[in-house]
Formats: C-alpha cells, sequence, structure tokens
C-alpha cells in the first residue's frame, strides 16, 4: 500500500510545477496537513492521461504484480491520501477490489505480525501492527503507518487505511466517506479542472527548512503558507497548474519575479532541448495578492521523459 501511495506522490513531485470530480474543499477536514489525489481510471481512459498511466504501470504497477501478485491496474480506479495535524493520515483506494485480493493482502500483512480483526457497527476491520506504536502526527507521509495500521474491505469498492481507530471507525460509520468540513479560514488551496488526473496540496508550516537561509529555495518555503498543484487532461495535452500562497502580496510579487528571472535565464539554454525551451517561454506566472499561479500546457510524451530522467 505504501508503494502505490509512494508512486503517486512521485508522479505528481517529479512533473515540473470522461470527467473526473476529483478531491473539492468539502472533502477534507479542517486541519488538513496535506492531501494527494489519483485518477487512475481517468488518466487509463483520456487521450493525454494515458501516456502518463503507461509510466506509472511500467514503474509501479508492474513491480506491484510481481512481488505480491496483484494487479492493481485492474482493480484501483482512484486514490485519496491525506493528513490531518491530529490523527495522521487516511487513505482511500476505490475500485472493483476482488475477494481473492484482500485476502493476498491480509496473508501479506500476517507474515510480518499478528493481524487483529476487529468489529464496528457490524464491520469487519484490521489491525496490524503495535498499538503502543501509533503516531497521530499527520505531518509527514505517510510515516505514521509504517508501525500501525487498520484496514477495512467492508465497504464495497473500496479499501479505507487508517492512522488511528478513531479514524476507521469514522470512515465506517460514514460510508467509506470523508467528513469535511467546507470552506473556512486557513483551507488548503484545492486546483480542480474537468477532467482531473492528479491532484495534490499541503500546507507547509510542517516543513522544516535545513538550509542557512541565504539562498532562494529556502526563501520561497519559508514565506509560503501552502502549496497546491493540478494535472488535467486538455484537449489531449496536459495542463499543469501549481499555486503558492504567500505570507503576504510583496513576497508574492518577489517570488513571481525570481520564478520569471529563471524562466527567462533558461528559455535560451540549448542544453535542455527544444521541447523544453518552447515549453519554459510558454509557461504564465501570474500573481494576484497573494496568490502566485504558474501554469503550462505540455505534450504528455515530454513529461513522460522528464519523469524518466
Amino acid at each position: 500500500m505504501s508503494k502505490l501511495c509512494l508512486g503517486l506522490v512521485a508522479l505528481t513531485a517529479l512533473i515540473p510545477l470522461g470527467a473526473s470530480a476529483g478531491v473539492a474543499v468539502g472533502d477534507l477536514p479542517e486541519n488538513t496537513v496535506w492531501y494527494l489525489h489519483a485518477d487512475l481510471e481517468a488518466m487509463r481512459s483520456g487521450d493525454a492521461g494515458t501516456t502518463v498511466y503507461q509510466w506509472f504501470e511500467d514503474e509501479v504497477v508492474v513491480e506491484l504484480k510481481d512481488e505480491i501478485g496483484i494487479d492493481i491496474g485492474e482493480e484501483v480506479d482512484s486514490v485519496t491520501a491525506f493528513s490531518d495535524s491530529e490523527d495522521g493520515t487516511i487513505i482511500i483506494v476505490s475500485g472493483p477490489v476482488t475477494k481473492p485480493t484482500q485476502e493476498k493482502l491480509l496473508a501479506l500483512a500476517a507474515t510480518k505480525g499478528p493481524v487483529d480483526p476487529r468489529e464496528f457497527d457490524g464491520k469487519t476491520y484490521y489491525f496490524f501492527g503495535d498499538e503502543e506504536e501509533i503516531d497521530d502526527n499527520g505531518s509527514d507521509f505517510f510515516e505514521d503507518l509504517e508501525d500501525a495500521v487498520f484496514v477495512s474491505f467492508a465497504i464495497d469498492g473500496k479499501i479505507l487505511v487508517t492512522g488511528t481507530d478513531r479514524q476507521m471507525r469514522g470512515l465506517l460509520d460514514n460510508k467509506g466517506k470523508v467528513a469535511g468540513t467546507g470552506s473556512h479560514d486557513g483551507a488548503l488551496l484545492i486546483l480542480s479542472a474537468n477532467k482531473t488526473l492528479v491532484q495534490a496540496g499541503i500546507n507547509t508550516d510542517g516543513i522544516v527548512d535545513a538550509g542557512d537561509g541565504d539562498d532562494w529555495e529556502s526563501n520561497i518555503v519559508r514565506n509560503t503558507e501552502q502549496a497546491a498543484l493540478l494535472m488535467a487532461d486538455e484537449s489531449g495535452q496536459l495542463a499543469i497548474e501549481a499555486q503558492l500562497m504567500s505570507t503576504d502580496p510583496k513576497m508574492a510579487e518577489a517570488i513571481g519575479g525570481i520564478v520569471n528571472g529563471l524562466i527567462a535565464l533558461q528559455a535560451f539554454n540549448s542544453e535542455l532541448g527544444p521541447e523544453l525551451q518552447s515549453l519554459i517561454r510558454n509557461t504564465r506566472v501570474e500573481v494576484l495578492e497573494n496568490i502566485l499561479s504558474i501554469n503550462m500546457v505540455i505534450d504528455p510524451e515530454l513529461v513522460v521523459t522528464v519523469l524518466g530522467d
């Protein structure tokens, strides 16, 4: 499960900066620290997404099938993961997950230690690990699931994975849906489009600046409150949008100037090749108050090339 999610994180993080609903503001709790949503079915059935999905299949799906005998390409349609600052990580895998696959997952878990079956309102879920190791800190990506995790197949078409018993009971009580809080002060940025493939966002308060504070990268992190990324299918091309919410409008303008300057420096760098040069020249940077937006439309073949490098 962690390999699948880390593969999806790679799919979003390595990108340079049928319709799908994706994730909306009302789908997340008020204290969400980060979120990730990947619609694999939209990738498989779309125009631009098919090329990127083939990379994902080669890098993650095939390896999982070889290692554990489960073909997530056939049984997983989407993955939504997020973490709040109180209870830690939740992962919701949607798709036609078969009974044999469920049994394989439980058998694999049993090789690592005892499987503790539990019941809530007539629904079965399982605990793996040591309850003393339960970590309800939601600032780290999936790390709270390494030593203690709760899993359930009780909701048709879903695998539910949580870091705490309370989270699991809440999901089972709500038929596998997250009890979101809608729009509110401090809500995370969520970008959406008609044919959404990947969405991700983070509250950067949890990011530790390990640098000396003098380089531009450190300054951007230090003065950014939130960041969000979207990948969507747009007429056979991949539309990429990234947004940064800065601490104040002047800082957003300054960061926008830095990004435009870097784009200008690289636009005529012959070492990048004509495709990347064209992409850089067609990247749009806009600032509205304290929000910096970066937009580009890119050939999916170029994305796969970048991911492969």
